[in-house]
């Protein structure tokens, strides 16, 4: 039986950093793709300016037994948007980073790799299980998570832009 936290053990051997705000724009000038791995939702209402959305997870498709179970595992806890894994989520990254400048992966919190008093090995997060995930694909250079996640930016007051912002944006570029 393999001791809690060794998969962050695992990423801090393959180099995966924990970076600051800061440090992720200058990431973000260098050419790093910065990969959003939080829900559709959640990447429209608000999200950092030239990332792109690959989400880990998604909505439940379909309404086979298994995914009728799912669903129902999840109403009973108060969750009426259950999700499930991302199938795409390999290939969306592949066509997303660049193997030789790495990525930055951001959620909601960020997550630790660091024992705590209260948590031995760091706290997950789905940004470190999306770089466990990528590093067992043979994604093995420059893979970096923003500490904190997307609260920690928007908490810093760094620009957020929405999904509408993009749009009007884009629709003024056309014009």
């Amino acid at each position: 039986m393999r001791e809690p936290g060794h998969q962050y053990s695992q990423l801090q051997e393959l180099g995966v950093k924990l970076i600051s705000a800061q440090e992720l724009l200058f990431a973000q000038a260098d050419g790093v793709p910065v990969i959003d791995i939080r829900p559709p939702p959640e990447f429209d209402a608000g999200h950092i300016e030239g990332s792109v959305n690959v989400p880990l997870y998604r909505l439940i498709t379909g309404w086979d037994t298994r995914k009728f179970l799912r669903r129902a595992g999840f109403a009973f806890f108060g969750v009426l948007n259950g999700t499930e894994v991302n199938p795409d989520f390999h290939s969306e990254v592949a066509a997303a980073a660049d193997q030789a400048k790495g990525a930055v992966l951001i959620c909601n919190m960020g997550g630790t790799m660091d024992d705590s008093k209260t948590k031995q090995g760091g706290m997950q997060s789905r940004s470190l299980m999306a770089a466990y995930e990528l590093t067992n694909l043979g994604f093995k250079t420059g893979l970096r998570v923003l500490k904190g996640g997307f609260y920690e930016w928007r908490k810093s007051g760094r620009r957020v832009v929405t999904r509408e912002e993009v749009v009007e944006e884009g629709d003024e570029v056309e014009e």
